[in-house]
């Protein structure tokens, strides 16, 4: 026996011109200005001309890649477009398949990709079916994949193109040809076995194999029963009988088969009952047989059908006397289906992938604005992530740098290596009373080099400007009454600011007059250094641990070299981290599941997010390692603090020490209020210099004008005098000028309650690391406060900042001073 398969037609088309389309679609998108920012000549232009490769006179193999490379393409840009397609404005033109005459210039045009996607997935289909009929009598294996492909086609085109006007793309039709190819595959597998060495002894899989092909035949005879005219007559004429020919001949096999495996059972009765139904198979097939008679051997299958049948009689009459059933049904046997096909987009995947990069450049400017909502989400997630991970390097940053600063390692370890290596221990040499010399050194220049530096000279010249402001308030008009008093008031609250302002240095003249001269500062200092000349050295007395202490030192520079390339392996973590994030790009696996529901995609960027997670451990690693050599270096520099044998030192230097130490921390305080003041009385005067603009402009204001209305909250803008405009957009703006320079950073408010002032002791003690802890991230806004609360608020930043009143917008605010009104 030999195959006979019924091949399918191309379905013909008309030229388009892709850059047209893509160039209309981006001028509209993006404008004349920028649309070909996102088009790419080139490409556009092989896009063209692989469509006409797609549908020209190539081989077989050559004309089916050109056809899936051009339908990647095309699922790419549908992917994008989605419904939108009509807006490339591109019009598609199919032909039908001419498989009848009649519909040779039939014709469907639509501007809709989806069209061209269907027709282009019916032609793979049907250069498939030619790929296999070309191959068949050389290769059944290589011609039932083919067959099998096709099979996947048109189950792709009957589920998931629906509602075509081409009547060779109606679901319909396409599940028929995909049974027709269905069956025809089942067909060449069969053929393998009947046509080898003797299909006899597999009589039972022959059997159910040949049964599954005539079932599968007569579901696509079924099919020409259909009720609509157009899908009964649709094909080759030449289908129906080579169907229904086939179908009658498999049933025959299915029969003959099966009575040869009942006669090996001995069940001669029943084998010859599927005999003779197997002959009534055969006769039936016959009136079709023309199509097929140069492909099958009929009288041959009809001789030895015969020869099989007398001789089962035969052994039945003399020997085995069976009962011969008057019917029997082909349904006791199991039809197998031996063949399973490929599904059209596992098919696809490597025509996709070889056209990727392609089309995220031709496409790169057909985005649906559902994708750039879903990716800004995928976006935020990534940015979040981002920002937790830089809060937390920051946080690692800070402790270090705050570690450092504290100990000032390097010098300190310096130091202490010279001081052991020559023996010498005064405090002279001592790192950390050469450490607060330099910041009494500092806090001196500092003082010194401020204009601020005389207390009772500011406080002098602010008393001056008061004076003046009620020289000329006490010139004003009783008319301008109100104007009046609100100025009064303002400038009680500016006194009572100012008071607390200078509360913060007045206490500490005596200290600042020391920092400002230096004889007096070092004078001061020198009387705790004295008598340390005549004291023996440590080292001197006790010398076995100095070899120790060096080699712990030796440790502590190693490990602080460590702190360092961590803090750079972090940074260099972070900047790895920011760089893959900044070139990860997801539009595409958005586009391929833009049908994801929420919590689908959800969970499909969770798992993109994993890709930075390496990043994430490698960080943590770094701030894991660098707290516990943080750790190590204060433990090591307090059992350095305990060999250098200061616990034992004299009362006398212990009371010496203290009091350096309350000294020191005496100074510090000075420096830290003085460094408030300085930044805050700027604010103060400039107010006071507006406030004295805002008087002088009303006394000239008041004296230009014989009569001049009192502003009160019931007058409007219609009866305001210019002048008196003027003068309440003052009001109103009464604070310090946006575009006036921007005063120094304010520090933390050292006056707060609950402020600890940092001590620097002369033995250090590095076990405790809460003074090195991350500060608290602040809260998140909570509810509205009340007006009580506000007011509260008010007062504490008063309190901690005397200066905030100045920074009021809403110090003329017509509301806060309605009791004034008459």
């Amino acid at each position: 026996m030999k195959a006979c398969l019924a091949t399918l037609r191309l379905k013909d088309t008309e030229a388009i011109d892709w850059k047209k389309g893509l160039v209309s679609y981006l001028k509209r998108s993006y404008g004349s200005a920028q649309w070909s920012q996102f088009y790419n000549d080139k490409l556009a232009g092989e896009l063209n001309h692989l469509r006409s490769n797609a549908n020209g006179e190539l081989a077989l193999e050559a004309l089916l890649e050109q056809n899936f490379i051009y339908y990647a393409f095309l699922e790419q840009l549908h992917l994008r477009v989605g419904n939108n397609s009509p807006q490339l404005r591109l019009h598609f033109t199919w032909y039908e398949a001419e498989y009848d005459t009649a519909l040779k210039a039939q014709k469907y045009s639509q501007y809709n990709v989806v069209l061209e996607k269907s027709c282009i997935l019916y032609n793979i289909g049907a250069l498939f079916t030619e790929l296999a009929s070309d191959k068949v009598n050389k290769d059944y294996k290589v011609s039932l994949n083919y067959l099998l492909n096709a099979v996947a086609c048109f189950e792709y085109l009957s589920e998931n193109f629906l509602n075509s006007p081409s009547l060779d793309l109606r679901a319909d039709n396409t599940k028929f040809l995909a049974e027709l190819c269905h069956a025809q595959a089942q067909e060449l597998f069969l053929l393998k076995l009947i046509n080898g060495p003797d299909p006899t002894k597999q009589a039972s899989l022959v059997s159910k194999l040949a049964y599954a092909a005539a079932s599968l035949y007569e579901t696509c005879h079924d099919y020409f029963d259909n009720e609509d005219e157009e899908v009964r007559d649709y094909g080759d004429v030449k289908w129906r009988p080579l169907i229904t020919c086939k179908m009658f001949f498999f049933k025959a096999l299915t029969a003959y088969y099966y009575g040869v495996c009942l006669e090996n059972q001995n069940k001669y009765g029943e084998s010859l009952a599927f005999l003779k139904l197997a002959s009534d198979y055969l006769g039936s097939s016959l009136p079709y047989k023309s199509c097929l008679k140069e492909f099958i051997d009929f009288p041959g299958f009809r001789e030895v059908l015969e020869d099989k049948r007398r001789q089962v009689t035969k052994d039945n009459d003399f020997i085995y006397h069976d009962t011969i059933p008057q019917s029997v049904q082909l349904e006791v046997v199991k039809p197998m289906d031996a063949v399973k096909s490929t599904s059209f987009p596992r098919q696809l995947e490597p025509y996709v992938d070889m056209v990727a990069e392609k089309c995220d450049t031709l496409y790169q400017g057909i985005v649906p604005i559902e994708i750039y909502e879903k990716e800004s989400i995928y976006s935020e997630e990534k940015a979040r992530f981002l920002r937790n991970e830089i809060d937390v390097a920051e946080s690692a940053n800070w402790e270090y740098a705050s570690f450092m600063e504290f100990t000032n390692l390097p010098k300190y370890i310096h130091d202490l290596e010279i001081r052991y290596k020559t023996g010498f221990t005064s405090d002279s040499n001592n790192p950390q009373v050469e450490m607060m010399r330099n910041q009494l050194a500092s806090w001196s220049r500092t003082i010194q080099d401020s204009k601020f530096n005389d207390v009772d000279e500011q406080m002098k010249n602010i008393n001056e400007i008061r004076q003046k402001i009620m020289n000329i308030l006490s010139t004003i008009p009783p008319e301008q009454r109100e104007n009046t008093v609100k100025l009064k008031s303002t400038l009680l609250e500016a006194s009572e600011s100012d008071d607390k302002l200078f509360s913060l240095v007045k206490p500490f003249i005596t200290e600042l007059n020391l920092l400002k001269s230096n004889d007096l500062l070092w004078g001061t200092w020198n009387e705790f250094e004295k008598g340390n000349s005549d004291q023996p050295s440590l080292l001197d007395i006790d010398d076995t641990k100095t070899e120790i202490i060096l080699s712990k030192l030796a440790k502590i520079k190693q490990l602080s070299e460590d702190l360092k390339l961590l803090k750079e392996e972090r940074g260099r973590s972070l900047s790895e981290l920011k760089e893959e994030s900044n070139n990860d790009d997801i539009t595409k696996k958005i586009l391929v599941n833009k049908s994801f529901t929420d919590s689908e995609l959800k969970h499909m960027f969770e798992v993109e997010l994993e890709k930075f997670k390496p990043f994430s451990a490698r960080v943590e690693a770094t701030i894991f390692k660098q707290s516990a050599t943080i750790s190590e270096v204060k433990a090591e520099l307090d059992e350095i603090s305990k060999l250098s044998g200061f616990g034992g030192a004299s009362g006398e230097e212990k009371l010496r020490t203290e009091e350096r130490q309350k000294f020191f921390g005496k100074l510090q305080e000075t420096a830290t209020n003085f460094t408030i003041f300085c930044s805050d009385l700027p604010k103060g005067l400039a107010f006071y210099d507006s406030l004295l603009k805002i008087s002088k402009g009303l006394a000239s204001s008041m004296a230009s004008q014989p009569v001049v209305q009192p502003l009160t909250g019931s007058a409007t803008s219609s009866n305001m005098e210019p002048q008196q405009l003027n003068l309440e957009a003052q009001f109103r703006n009464l604070n310090l000028s946006p575009s006036s320079p921007a005063p120094p950073i304010i520090p933390p408010r050292t006056y707060a309650n609950g402020f600890v002032l940092p001590t620097v002791e002369t033995t250090p003690v590095f076990g405790n690391s809460s003074s090195l802890a991350p500060p608290v991230p602040p809260k998140e806004f909570g509810p509205r406060r009340s007006i009580q609360q506000e007011f509260e608020k008010e007062e504490r930043e008063l309190q901690q900042n005397p200066t905030s009143f100045y920074n009021r917008p809403s110090v003329f605010d017509e509301n806060l001073y309605s009791k004034f009104s008459g």
